[in-house]
This record gives structure tokens, sequence and C-alpha cells, in this order.
């Protein structure tokens, strides 16, 4: 029984729906194993950024499509334009496991808890 726990697994499991496809042909298209995208249907594990490239040029939809359903960009950070430097960091550490990445999820909403409120950060 398959169960969507992630907002890019309802995305991913309405464009295979809407183009009666599976899961079996977008991994062969991709060239990913079947198993990342069972993993992300059954258990809500997140592919790592390399992978949903892989699945965006697949599917024929833009990488930030993914990346915001992934929860690796706001829909803000979507609309504006991503530059060289922001996109080679997403990148830099693609060889990291999912549950690194979670690690690494986990260490920037520390660090992002830390910042000071917005009302006492100085005006430029």
């Amino acid at each position: 029984m398959e169960t969507t726990h992630t907002p890019l697994a309802a995305y991913i499991r309405a464009w295979l729906d809407e183009r009666e496809t599976t899961q079996l042909w977008l991994a062969r298209q991709a060239g990913i194993p079947h198993s990342t995208l069972s993993a992300l249907f059954k258990r809500g594990i997140l592919p790592r950024p390399d992978t949903l490239r892989k699945m965006a040029r697949a599917m024929g939809v833009p990488l930030g499509q993914l990346l915001v359903h992934a929860g690796h960009l706001t829909p803000e950070e979507y609309e504006t334009p991503i530059k060289p430097t922001d996109l080679a960091r997403l990148y830099e550490f693609g060889d990291l496991t999912d549950d690194e990445w979670e690690q690494v999820r986990e260490f920037g909403r520390y660090v992002r808890s830390k910042r000071p409120p917005p009302s006492s950060l100085p005006r430029a």
C-alpha cells in the first residue's frame, strides 16, 4: 500500500496519475533506483538534490518545482532567480545520504533559531 507523506510525493503522484504512468517508468527515465521513489512514497524519505535534478529532467519540469515541494526552497525563493553561488552550495554536498541531509536541515533550523528577532537587526 502506497502512502504519500510529503508534498513532494503528492506532487509526483499527481504528475504520474495525470500521465497514467508508474514510479518504475519515472525511475527508469531518470536513471535512478526504483527504491528511491518507493522510499519517498512509503516512508517520506526525500531524494538528494542531485536525484531531484535527474527526476526533473525526466519529468520535464523545472528543478525548482521539485526543490520547493521537497522543502529545499520556499515558493518565494523559487520565484527569485538562483545565484550561481547558491546553486553551487546546493550541489556541493550531493553525496550526502538522506540521513545526513536530515542532519544538515536540523542544523540549519538550529542556526536560524539563534538569529536575533527581525526588529533587533541593524538597518542598512
